[in-house]
């Protein structure tokens, strides 16, 4: 795994694990359980469409413009029905999903120490 993927992943994952355990010993472990889901989930996307972006920008840098604007489209439509199937399908405690998500995302502050630009 690339050192771009790997680092978001290992420092969200771990506030992510954190955040299962201090809601597990509320007796609401699934739900954080599925919020760390979400947030590893939205990591990867990210992740992911970076790297497609930064290779398509080299060719055509308006296309690679484009890609991360609809990755950004992708990602909220994709949080959304991740939500909406955890809280209304499967009935998760709304708290300990939204917050568990809400910290790994406060992660990713970590990754973007020292960089000028989103994609260095």
């Amino acid at each position: 795994m690339n050192k771009n993927l790997s680092q978001p992943l290992v420092i969200q994952g771990a506030i992510g694990i954190v955040a299962i355990v201090v809601f597990a010993v509320l007796g609401q472990g699934p739900s954080a359980a599925y919020g760390f889901f979400v947030g590893i989930m939205n990591v990867l996307m990210l992740s992911l469409t970076f790297k497609k972006a930064d290779s398509t920008a080299k060719e055509d840098p308006k296309r690679g413009i484009l890609v991360l604007y609809l990755s950004a489209v992708i990602r909220f439509v994709l949080l959304a029905v991740l939500f909406v199937l955890g809280l209304a399908l499967f009935k998760f405690e709304p708290m300990a999903v939204v917050l568990t998500f809400v910290v790994m995302q406060l992660g990713q502050m970590f990754n973007l120490k020292g960089k000028r630009r989103l994609t260095d």
